[in-house]
């Protein structure tokens, strides 16, 4: 019987951990639940760098003509409020940003000089998040296009569900793939001493924003937060994703922090590292994700609405909150709970996680 191909769809390849984790889970999960497959990931850059977290599949293969395109998680479908495509806005990105759009233009260029018009037979939508979209009318019903023509939507959080009911499109409530049973980490014994008094390691997982200015109004408190010094916090900034972090990188040149660099780590010693601190304060969706998984307590940075939703799902962790205040950070800081208790949340998420990749299954299987 000949292979069913199998093309998973991510912004793999972009030196970002929380796409790179969901990457290596989505190849567990086609790997050890179906069988005679051919997988590739379609990533965002020409990198070699994916290859080396992939054991059965292959990243960005030429000619790949799929009879399935999956789309893998993340947020790839959403519009800002002040998204404005005019030559003011793009000067504005321009200034804040010079690097961020000199990897966007050769990754256009890239994409539009090697990519044939191949539609496939199906198509599916795993742990997917949508939105926000405010008033963007003409993305909306792109997306809604797009999703209307798909065989499988598996949405990761009750916003992402609530569009596609409002829209009349059939969707399952699912949750991300790193709540899924995929997701195991052996935990190292760790020899602490004095565990009450010490300092607490806080790591700070930041990102650049350039969406809205509401967003981007963390950096300012953030900063001041780190130089204070505070008696009780040993503070760290972790950069998650270095080739679309330019401006953090850039501010942080001078400092001592932590980085995704994929052909240092592997995914398992990033997870040793990252469980080496105490706590988090996280402004990426999956920094405060993978913080809860390793039983930390977390502050989740509200720069975009699916970190207050984030919030509603594990309510154990605790959100800065627009607008963003010093004072506001300082009272979550004295508030974290370092023997927080996740299971409860996390249970739950995992048996939602795990039934939108058995849904899947059962529908891949009939189309065989």
């Amino acid at each position: 019987m000949e292979k069913v191909k199998i093309n998973v769809k991510g912004a793999y390849g972009a030196t970002n951990f929380g796409d790179d984790l969901l990457m290596v889970l989505f190849e567990k999960y086609f790997n050890e639940k179906f069988s005679n497959i051919d997988v590739n990931f379609e990533g965002m850059y020409d990198v070699a760098y994916p290859n080396k977290f992939l054991s059965n599949s292959k990243y960005k293969t030429l000619n790949f003509r799929e009879d399935w395109l999956v789309y893998g998680g993340g947020t790839q479908f959403f519009s800002f409020k002040n998204e404005d495509r005019g030559f003011f806005s793009l000067l504005k990105k321009v200034i804040l940003e010079p690097k961020r759009i000199v990897n966007k233009i050769k990754f256009i260029i890239n994409n539009n000089s090697k990519k044939e018009i191949f539609v496939p037979n199906h198509t599916a939508f795993l742990g997917f998040g949508l939105g926000p979209f405010y008033d963007n009318k003409l993305k909306i019903e792109q997306v809604k296009k797009q999703l209307k023509n798909a065989d499988f939507i598996g949405l990761r959080d009750e916003v992402s569900v609530n569009y596609t009911k409002e829209w009349g499109i059939k969707s399952f409530f699912g949750a991300d793939i790193a709540f899924s049973s995929l997701f195991s980490y052996k935990f190292k014994v760790k020899n602490v001493d004095n565990v009450k008094f010490k300092k607490k390691k806080i790591g700070i997982v930041v990102r650049d924003w350039v969406w809205e200015d509401s967003g981007r109004a963390y950096y300012e408190p953030i900063m001041k937060l780190y130089k204070e010094k505070n008696p009780n916090f040993d503070f760290q900034f972790i950069v998650y994703a270095p080739f679309k972090d330019p401006e953090w990188m850039e501010k942080l040149e001078d400092e001592d922090f932590l980085y995704w660099d994929p052909n240092k780590y592997s995914i398992e010693d990033f997870l040793d590292v990252l469980n080496s601190f105490d706590g988090f304060i996280s402004s990426r969706f999956h920094g405060a994700i993978v913080g809860a998984l390793l039983g930390k307590p977390v502050i989740a940075i509200e720069i975009e609405p699916k970190l207050r939703i984030l919030t509603q799902d594990i309510k154990e962790v605790m959100l800065w909150e627009k607008p963003f205040s010093l004072d506001k950070l300082k009272n979550c800081l004295n508030r974290l709970d370092y023997d927080v208790n996740y299971s409860e949340s996390l249970e739950l998420l995992r048996k939602r996680a795990d039934f939108g990749l058995d849904e899947f299954i059962k529908l891949f299987n009939e189309n065989r």
